[in-house]
Order: structure tokens, then C-alpha cells, then sequence
């Protein structure tokens, strides 16, 4: 029998999705803000799209209590979209917005493994629930920004690929 994580929670899903090891350590706010601030360039692309060249301008605040990362241009359209999170206790807040649709705020929690940081929050996407992961892949270079969904409303037991976008350092001006 399969449990469905909608049921059980977030701790269920990390359980089952993630071996005990692996992400199971929370991770600091301040700490992921800090890692990811800076200006970004690499290829990006959604499942069985064509891979386009970003720009990512990712803004730490002063606090390190909010990051806020520009894509440029975004997955829908030449426009950019604009990923602001914050830290509020021990959850993180996210509002997002494409440049034309209206915003989509979240919450996720964070945690840390290796040098790796991964977002997890219960939300929806096209129309559906879905358990949403944010991976932000350390590399030897860069990042390896993941965004990867479960549909909360069907059987799958793992991630399924939505987005991926690489966060090379910009070549200097």
C-alpha cells in the first residue's frame, strides 16, 4: 500500500522520499541567503523544453532574513520573474510572481545536506496539490537549482523533474 503524503504530512514525505541521512537536518535561513547572493548566468528549462540562457540576480538582505532571486528572461515568457523568500521562525515564506500572472505565496521549510539546500512545502500547481521541492544542487562551480513537484493526487512515489535552472558565476563586466 501506498501512503499518500497529503495524509501524513510533510515529515511523512521526508521519510519516504529522502533516506534519513540525506535532508533530514534543518538548514539556517541566513546561511542559504548568504550562499546564493550574487549575479548568475547559465541555461535553463522546464520539462521537454528547449534549454534558453538566465540571468539570475540574487539579493541577500542585509539581515540575511530575505533573498530575493530575478530570473531573466522567465520560463513563460521574455519577461523576468521574481522569487522573493523570507524567513519567518522556522518556516520560509515564498511569493512569486511571472510578470503576468498573479502572485503565488507558500511556505516551505528548509533544510541542508552537504552543502546543498532543499525547500519543501505542500502547495499546487496546475490546479493540483502538490508537494513542491526547491533543490539548490552545490556544485563545484555554481548551483544546480532544481524545482521538482509530486502530485499529491495520484500514486507516484517519487519527484517528478519540472524545472531546472544552472547558477553559474556571471562573467565578470
Amino acid at each position: 500500500m501506498i501512503l499518500s503524503c497529503s495524509k501524513y504530512g510533510l515529515l511523512c514525505c521526508l521519510f519516504l522520499c529522502f533516506p534519513i541521512t540525506s535532508w533530514a537536518e534543518r538548514a539556517n535561513f541566513s546561511e542559504f541567503c548568504s550562499a546564493l547572493d550574487g549575479q548568475w548566468q547559465g541555461s535553463s528549462a522546464k520539462s521537454k523544453q528547449k534549454p534558453i540562457q538566465t540571468k539570475i540576480n540574487a539579493n541577500c538582505s542585509d539581515d540575511r532574513r530575505q533573498l530575493i532571486l530575478t530570473v531573466n528572461p522567465s520560463a513563460k515568457h521574455p519577461l523576468s520573474e521574481t522569487w522573493w523568500f523570507r524567513a519567518r521562525g522556522e518556516a520560509i515564506s515564498l511569493i512569486y510572481f511571472d510578470g503576468v500572472d498573479e502572485d503565488k505565496s507558500q511556505l516551505f521549510s528548509l533544510y541542508h545536506h552537504q552543502g546543498s539546500y532543499s525547500l519543501l512545502g505542500e502547495g499546487e500547481l496546475n490546479s493540483r496539490p502538490a508537494m513542491i521541492q526547491l533543490r539548490f544542487d552545490q556544485k563545484e562551480v555554481g548551483w544546480l537549482w532544481l524545482q521538482n513537484i509530486q502530485y499529491l493526487d495520484d500514486d507516484t512515489d517519487r519527484y517528478l523533474f519540472y524545472r531546472g535552472i544552472e547558477m553559474l558565476p556571471a562573467a565578470e563586466q
